[in-house]
């Protein structure tokens, strides 16, 4: 039995490398806190949700994210000023910020924007070849020094960023899972105040964090360090670092 097993699984292989019908992997995300240093692409929404899609390939060295991928915005107040200006004649942008990584799926978290638009090939002044003279730059290299897309200088003296966000530095609590979120639920360490609870955004320090807790049967205290941003009135927290904290006995939890 096991030996027919065996050559039907033979069969099978040998099949799709034939037919080419074995499925490509999937390339892995670029790493959480990746730079983004001035990249150009296309903005997208669907419904109160976001979406980049990069003209061009990236790559980190270890991940890859594919052209015209598209990529969630995380919440945050820069988004909140962003798609105020986010018109339907220009969709294209050229955007500085990181990416975060989260359940193997990668988002933005936006600092800046410039619009930017495509190159009028129509209006540029095309020089005709003297069969005379020898070619310094070969076309190939004049193509690739070419400027694709030009910024509009006019938006520069618009302050397009917002500069609102703020820190959070060594603060202890727990997470808390909701159906679709998690929080964090600070700890008032006994004093006799009103707990302060905030949605945290997807990075991977979320991910390390809920995985702990999922192996623990008791609530876990975490020491935080993150952003504080907000959009559309709420608040909301990207976590940069986070380490366990222990009470030893000294507060009630």
């Amino acid at each position: 039995m096991k030996k027919t097993i065996s050559v039907v699984l033979v069969l099978i292989f040998s099949i799709s490398i034939a037919t080419g019908a074995i499925l490509p992997r999937k390339t892995p995300p670029l790493r959480d806190g990746f730079v983004i240093d001035g990249i150009d692409g296309k903005v997208s929404s669907q419904g109160d949700r976001w979406f980049f899609q990069t003209f061009d390939v990236l790559a980190d060295g270890k991940g890859t994210l594919a052209a015209d991928t598209k990529i969630e915005f995380l919440p945050s107040s820069t988004l909140e000023k962003f798609v105020s200006v986010v018109s339907g004649e220009n969709k294209s942008f050229r955007i500085w910020g990181k990416f975060t990584k989260y359940q193997n799926n990668n988002y933005i978290y936006l600092t800046y924007y410039l619009p930017v638009t495509e190159p009028n090939i129509s209006e540029q002044t095309v020089d005709v070849d003297d069969p005379n003279e020898e070619k310094i730059i070969p076309d190939d290299v004049l193509a690739m020094l070419s400027p694709k897309r030009t910024i509009n200088l006019a938006e520069l003296k618009k302050p397009l960023a917002n500069v609102s966000d703020g820190v959070v530095a060594d603060r202890t609590g727990f997470i808390r899972k909701t159906k679709n979120d998690f929080y964090f639920d600070f700890d008032a360490l006994g004093r006799n105040i009103d707990k302060l609870s905030l949605p945290l955004l997807g990075c991977e320090v979320l991910d390390i964090m809920a995985a702990q807790q999922k192996a623990s049967a008791e609530p876990l205290r975490f020491k935080i360090s993150a952003i504080a941003t907000s959009y559309k009135g709420k608040n909301y927290l990207l976590l940069q670092r986070a380490t366990r904290a222990y009470s030893h006995g000294n507060f009630v939890k």
